[in-house]
C-alpha cells in the first residue's frame, strides 16, 4: 500500500480505531476493576476477582451453559427450516427469486423488536399458535411458550433464520445443476443425494450460516429479554441487568468480555473448519 492510499484510509482507520476499538478496550480493562466496599464507585487497582465469581458462583455457570445450549438449539434447528426453504429459493428464477429474498431481508432490516413483539403475540395464552392448536383439537389448555426456553428459542429462531438462509441460498445457487441429476441417473435416492452430494457441496455455506446464527443468539437481548419474560436468564440479559439495574459496570464488563471470548471462539472454530473445506481435495 502507497503512502497516498495510506493517508486516503487514514481518517477511516481513525474513526474505526475510536469507535470501535476504544470501547472494546475499556471494556477489557473495566472487568478487572471491582466496586468499593458499600460504593458505587471503582475501587483503585486490579484484580481477576469478578472473572473468580463468574466462574464459582453456580448460578452464572446455569446462565453461561443455558446461553450456550438454547444457541445452539436455534443453531440446529434454524439449519433444518432453512436447508428446504433456500433449495427453493435457489431453484426459483427471474422475479420469484428476487421476491424470496426480500422477504428473507425483511426481519433483518426492521430490527430485533418488531419482530420480538410479533412473537409476543403469537406465543402468548391467547395467541394464535394456541388457538390454531385448540382448533385442531390437539390441546385443551394453552400450553406456555412465553417465560420458558422454548418459547426464546421459537423467537430466536424467528430472528435469525435469515442469517442461516443468505448463505445457503448463495452456496446452493453455485451448485452445478447436473451434480443433482448425475447422481440421480445413477439410481441414488433421494435422501442419499442429500446426504452424499448436496450436503459436502454446500458445507462451507452451512458453516458460514451456523456461526452467524450462534453468534447473533448467543449475544442477543432483546429476544431473551421480551419473550423469557424476565424468567430465562441469558448472557445478554445478565450483563443487561449488571449494568443497569445492579449498577456492577465492572462484573457487566466482566461478563461482556467472557461473551466476545465465546465469539472469537466460534469464529475461530468456523474459520478452520472453512479453510480445511478448501484444503479438501474435490
Amino acid at each position: 500500500m502507497n503512502k497516498r492510499a495510506l493517508m486516503l484510509l487514514m481518517p477511516a482507520l481513525i474513526l474505526s480505531g475510536i469507535v470501535f476499538l476504544l470501547p472494546f478496550l475499556w471494556l477489557f480493562v473495566t472487568s478487572f476493576r471491582v466496586q468499593g466496599e458499600g460504593s458505587l464507585l471503582m475501587a483503585e487497582g486490579f484484580s481477576a476477582a469478578n472473572y473468580a465469581r463468574l466462574v464459582s458462583d453456580s448460578y452464572f455457570a446455569e446462565v453461561f451453559f443455558r446461553t450456550i445450549w438454547m444457541s445452539a438449539a436455534a443453531t440446529l434447528i434454524s439449519l433444518v427450516i432453512a436447508l428446504p426453504m433456500a433449495r427453493q429459493i435457489a431453484v426459483s428464477a427471474g422475479r420469484a427469486k428476487g421476491l424470496l429474498l426480500a422477504l428473507i431481508l425483511v426481519p433483518l432490516v426492521s430490527g430485533a423488536l418488531l419482530p420480538t413483539l410479533g412473537m409476543l403475540h403469537l406465543l402468548g395464552p391467547l395467541g394464535v399458535v394456541n388457538s390454531i392448536l385448540k382448533d385442531l383439537g390437539l390441546i385443551t389448555r394453552s400450553v406456555k411458550f412465553l417465560g420458558t426456553a422454548p418459547g426464546v428459542i421459537i423467537g430466536l429462531v424467528q430472528a435469525f433464520l435469515p442469517l442461516m438462509l443468505l448463505p445457503l441460498v448463495n452456496a446452493l445457487s453455485r451448485l452445478p445443476k447436473d451434480v443433482e441429476a448425475a447422481a440421480e441417473t445413477l439410481g441414488a435416492p433421494t435422501l442419499i443425494v442429500w446426504r452424499r452430494v448436496i450436503l459436502p457441496l454446500i458445507a462451507p455455506g452451512i458453516i458460514a450460516g451456523s456461526v452467524l446464527v450462534f453468534c447473533a443468539s448467543l449475544t442477543s437481548f432483546v429476544t431473551p429479554q421480551i419473550l423469557g419474560q424476565g424468567k430465562i436468564a441469558t448472557f445478554g440479559t445478565m450483563a443487561y441487568q449488571q449494568a443497569s439495574l445492579v449498577l456492577d459496570w465492572p462484573f457487566a464488563s466482566t461478563v461482556a468480555v467472557v461473551m466476545l471470548a465465546i465469539l472469537g471462539l466460534g469464529l475461530a472454530i468456523g474459520s478452520l473448519a472453512a479453510k480445511r473445506l478448501a484444503r479438501r481435495p474435490a
